[in-house]
Order: C-alpha cells, then sequence, then structure tokens
C-alpha cells in the first residue's frame, strides 16, 4: 500500500493519474502446474508444488488489498491471463479499449 501511495505522488507531481489498473487472473492449479514443469526442465529441485503455492499464498495476501482498493476506484480491469500470447494480448487490448 506504501508504493500505492508513492506511485499516486509521483504521477500526481507529473499532472498524471490512472486511467486502469490491469489484473491478469488465472486458474491456480494451471500455473502451480506450469511453474513445477518449469521447474524440473530447469533442475531446480527447490521449487517443490509446496513451496510454490506457498509463494503464491503470499503474492495473494499482498495483492488482495491492492486488488479491492482498485476495484473500488473503477480502476481495475481483470482479464483473462492463461493461454497463447496473442491471445492474451488480444484480451488487454479489448479491455483497455487500445488502438493498435
Amino acid at each position: 500500500m506504501e508504493q500505492v501511495g508513492e506511485l499516486n505522488a509521483m504521477l500526481s507531481s507529473a499532472s498524471q493519474r490512472l486511467d486502469a489498473v490491469l489484473e491478469l487472473t488465472v486458474d491456480i492449479d494451471e500455473v502451480v502446474a506450469r511453474l513445477v514443469k518449469r521447474s524440473s526442465e530447469q533442475g531446480r529441485s527447490d521449487d517443490t508444488e509446496d513451496v510454490i503455492r506457498r509463494r503464491l499464498e503470499v503474492y495473494f495476501e499482498q495483492t488482495a488489498p491492492l486488488t479491492e482498493m482498485y476495484r473500488s476506484q473503477g480502476l481495475l480491469v481483470q482479464v483473462d491471463g492463461l493461454g497463447v500470447i496473442e491471445d492474451v494480448t488480444g484480451r488487454v487490448v479489448a479491455a483497455l479499449n487500445i488502438e493498435v
């Protein structure tokens, strides 16, 4: 939350503001499976499923307040983050109404 305050101060001093905050949503089991596979391929024996799940829990615990704050401000835009890069990019572009 402190970083949000710092960001807002920086943007304000530059006469800028956020138009949107993008959150890529994913299926946790899919992410865990991908990370476990990557860990195996890269020989990272310390990245077990339990370690990865705990890391994700901490991430969500720390991110949840930000998500709720931006949602309450009407800035949060959620997009499905699973799929091939082109598909995810298309969903992001559409959700943010960006012309490319």
